[in-house]
């Protein structure tokens, strides 16, 4: 599967292009999302492989958090949806590169333009292109009208008409665009580039709610969609972006916005058969170029489309119940022995280890194992040390496979309760696979994986605690003292590791 991380998952824009991807291509792709509300307050969450709660883009930092679940995650491709994560991660980002990660954003020499409205205003001017009149604060009147916006706004957020009074009473001023009023109606125009080849469509507003548009007329504006062909000749435009226009005081179009990224309003022009979403799902899959120009026609009958809000159910509260997982869902039981057995040939010592797991159940590990059958304890730390670099190796975690039990108890606890999985690994994407392998992902609503190499049971308690778990499954003495922290009832489970010393 191809793996997909959106930012911003919560907003309208990638709550549309999860679904879409979601009900078109379910197996291609594996969607991680990120947002900075809780799962349950992000309406594509039931649409979501797996979900990160992250701090406010402009929180110290939020980028090398992004980078680490993106490596975490082993993502291939990912979705910018606001501006500002476009600037973090453009598409010639070097770390971005060093992790194979490729973006649908701007460039970092574009960004530079489009970072501000002015600097963007300045841009399109220099190449022709007509915007709104500018007024410096000591060229407007007081009693006269204008149309302000910030230079940094998303959207139409803060964007508002003001007298010349008011405008001189705004502190921060200097942080805003004072343009001329511009005529409606307001079009969109939807633009999808594939190396040399433009596709548009014009989305006419008739009514806005809020700053959202929620009736619209859907059409081709033959006038609008050439200078947005030419727009993109002029300038290196990611695969999607937009464009809006309004008229100027002498009936001239002008360019009002520019944005390079999905619209907030691409659903409207999805209902009327523009699917620019799927576009970019072929290209990932590296398909032709008819095929992805498939889905974005060139010639779009025209269509009224009044938009509808969807109430999404994300969350029913139940019981919380969570699963540690090796040796309590998975039997890892012969992968131990294989790798103690592949390191002890590396050292060219011969040692029947039939007996490994056994001993290790009354709470020794595998230096006290080898120390009881005669080996030196510096050479078992060593022989250990290796042991612990090899044992979530992709080639050992496939010998492993799930006790007789497993599904039939997680079928029966889902029943009634809300399941998780809390369990310590290093290789976080060797768990992944395993999990699909076994097809478990379904039974659980979440899923977490902390550090096995230090405070296991501190920082599992601490997931226990955050989500309210009723009760925990486990198999050794770690997952036990985790519930005693968190103040939980422990179910042990006696296939395990180790055995509990009443």
């Amino acid at each position: 599967m191809i793996r997909i991380l959106f930012l911003s998952a919560g907003t309208n824009a990638a709550y549309h292009c999860i679904k879409i991807l979601k009900e078109k291509f379910s197996n291609n792709f594996y969607i991680v999302g990120v947002d900075i509300n809780e799962k349950y307050l992000v309406a594509s969450c039931n649409y979501l492989d797996n979900f990160y709660k992250v701090p406010r883009s402009d929180s110290m930092g939020y980028y090398d958090i992004i980078l680490e679940i993106l490596a975490q995650e082993n993502i291939d491709f990912l979705f910018t949806i606001l501006d500002v994560d476009q600037g973090f991660f453009s598409s010639d980002n070097k770390d971005l590169e060093n992790i194979g990660v490729r973006t649908f954003s701007v460039d970092s020499k574009l960004w530079r333009s489009y970072k501000s409205k002015d600097t963007m205003n300045n841009l399109l001017n220099l190449h022709g292109f007509l915007t709104p009149k500018l007024y410096n604060l000591n060229e407007i009147e007081l009693n006269r009208k204008y149309f302000i916006k910030s230079k940094k706004g998303f959207g139409s957020i803060g964007a508002r008409i003001a007298t010349g009074k008011d405008i001189h009473n705004i502190n921060n001023v200097d942080d805003y665009l004072i343009q001329e009023i511009c005529i409606g109606p307001e079009y969109t125009v939807e633009c999808f580039k594939y190396h040399n080849t433009i596709r548009t469509v014009t989305r006419e507003r008739i009514e806005t709610k809020a700053g959202v548009c929620t009736k619209t007329k859907v059409f081709n504006n033959l006038e609008l969609e050439h200078i947005a062909r030419e727009f993109a000749k002029k300038i290196d435009c990611p695969h999607c972006f937009n464009l809006q226009f309004m008229k100027n005081s002498i009936d001239q179009f002008v360019i009002t916005d520019v944005n390079f990224r999905f619209a907030g309003g691409m659903s409207l022009a999805y209902a009327a058969g523009w699917d620019e979403v799927s576009a970019l799902a072929e290209i990932m899959l590296n398909k032709s170029e008819n095929e992805i120009l498939a889905t974005v026609p060139d010639k779009i009958q025209p269509q009224y489309i009044v938009r509808a809000y969807n109430d999404v159910v994300t969350k029913i509260d139940r019981s919380i119940v969570a699963f540690d997982f090796d040796g309590t869902l998975l039997d890892s039981r012969k992968r131990h022995i294989v790798v103690l057995d592949d390191i002890l040939k590396q050292f060219d010592i011969n040692l029947d280890t039939t007996d490994l797991i056994d001993f290790k159940r009354n709470n020794k590990n595998n230096v006290d194992y080898l120390i009881s059958k005669g080996i030196n304890e510096n050479l078992a730390k060593e022989i250990q040390a290796k042991w612990i670099e090899n044992i979530e190796k992709e080639e050992y975690l496939a010998l492993d496979t799930l006790y007789s039990a497993t599904i039939k108890v997680l079928e029966e606890y889902s029943k009634e309760n809300d399941l998780i999985l809390v369990t310590a690994r290093n290789n976080k994407v060797g768990l992944q696979n395993q999990i699909d392998r076994f097809d478990l992902r379904k039974y659980f609503k979440e899923i977490y994986v902390v550090n096995s190499n230090k405070d296991i049971s501190t920082n599992k308690a601490q997931i226990l605690k955050n989500e309210n778990v009723a009760k925990f499954f486990g198999d050794t003495l770690s997952d036990k003292k985790a519930a005693d922290l968190a103040g939980i009832e422990f179910i042990y489970c006696e296939n395990g590791f180790y055995k509990l010393i009443q």
